[in-house]
């Protein structure tokens, strides 16, 4: 049976004067949701059922949701413990007032391809919805069922991230491998000798750490209000590359019928040490996140992935399988001690990945992931 893949369409509103009965509904779904999170957790609730028939009634009465939005504060509450307990955490999660409100079916309602009908405390609001090219296409799409919702406050606008599912195509058979190398000079090396370099991004994230550094010492308001701005400049810079590197590597598997092998880097941090030089760099780019959006676009494509062991890949040689520290000369050099075959050492190192034969410790990665 296909598994589901999901996806997120992000469409700012215009609430045309309902702000404040919007915040006000805002306030009071959080506020409901942080107590049922706090009640379930001390009863130890985890059941969806269990949890309706305790607080549902009274969620009513004490923060004055209407019966569905009562439902869609429980259920997001749930979830909330269900995630804090999948990752083995000991607190209780809560909510703050300008947190995202849950919506279902029954809570909005699409009139049109730019009209939104939204249950408040005051019953129902119709904002507009701001759609560019892309999102329209997206919203009218056949292929995906459109689901839930969110209305999520940010910086003074209110945008609807409506979601939408479908389900996933077969995945591929196939014994040909496209293996990807990670690192830090090169962001993405694949077996085929395609190559991502890091350059640029050691460039614009060493900017940034300076100008970082500079305003946390002047430390005023201004520059606290200039930090988060610039946090969220970098963020989309690194979310910009990933979805780029990904998106190419994804492609080009389609294009060759190739699934895809990525290394295993869970834990790396704490496996390996580095120079406190170097520890910026090798801690500041977000590899599990270039990972997910591999899987989902791989996903989306119906190409296996696989993630194998890293051990010993930057080490062995690639034509004759010998294995010793001594091959790998420098960051970027390879020369096999045996057989004098010299590769670049990323390249080397994909193909490896290419060829790792999975065992138990090689997950299969298929999983829809949002997008």
């Amino acid at each position: 049976m296909n598994k589901t893949l999901t996806r997120t369409i992000c469409i700012k509103l215009d609430v045309d004067g309902h702000g404040a009965t919007l915040a006000a509904t805002m306030r009071a779904f959080n506020a409901a949701a942080s107590w049922i999170v706090q009640v379930c957790w001390d009863e130890g609730i985890t059941n969806t059922n269990t949890a309706h028939h305790r607080v549902y009634g009274e969620t009513r009465g004490r923060f004055g949701l209407g019966a569905q939005l009562a439902v869609c504060a429980r259920a997001k509450a749930v979830e909330a413990i269900k995630a804090v307990q999948a990752k083995q955490r000991e607190t209780c999660p809560q909510f703050g007032p300008r947190g995202s409100v849950r919506y279902d079916a029954r809570t909005y309602h699409l009139m049109s391809l730019d009209r939104v009908s939204l249950n408040t405390l005051d019953g129902r609001v119709v904002c507009r919805m701001l759609l560019g090219a892309r999102q329209h296409g997206m919203q009218v799409d056949p292929a995906w069922k459109i689901g839930g919702a969110d209305l999520v406050w940010r910086a003074g606008v209110y945008s609807l991230h409506l979601t939408q599912s479908r389900e996933a195509p077969a995945l591929a058979v196939t014994d040909d491998v496209l293996g990807v190398d990670l690192g830090i000079v090169n962001l993405a090396t694949d077996s085929d000798g395609q190559t991502f370099s890091g350059v640029q991004i050691h460039v614009v994230r060493t900017r940034y750490h300076l100008r970082r550094q500079r305003l946390q010492k002047v430390n005023t308001k201004n520059a606290k209000r200039r930090l988060r701005k610039n946090a969220d400049k970098e963020c989309r810079f690194q979310r910009d590359v990933n979805h780029g590197i990904s998106k190419t590597l994804v492609a080009k598997a389609a294009v060759s019928c190739k699934a895809l092998a990525l290394e295993d880097l869970s834990g790396i941090r704490e496996r390996t040490t580095v120079r406190h030089e170097h520890r910026y760099e090798r801690h500041s780019w977000a590899f599990f996140q270039l990972r997910q959006y591999i899987t989902y676009k791989a996903a989306w494509a119906g190409i296996p992935v696989h993630l194998v062991d890293p051990r010993n890949t930057s080490r062995t040689c690639s034509h004759c399988g010998h294995c010793a520290k001594a091959n790998r000369k420098s960051q970027a050099e390879f020369l096999c001690q045996r057989c004098g075959v010299a590769l670049n050492a990323d390249v080397n190192g994909a193909i490896n990945i290419s060829r790792k034969q999975w065992a138990a410790v090689n997950r299969p990665m298929a999983s829809a992931l949002a997008g």
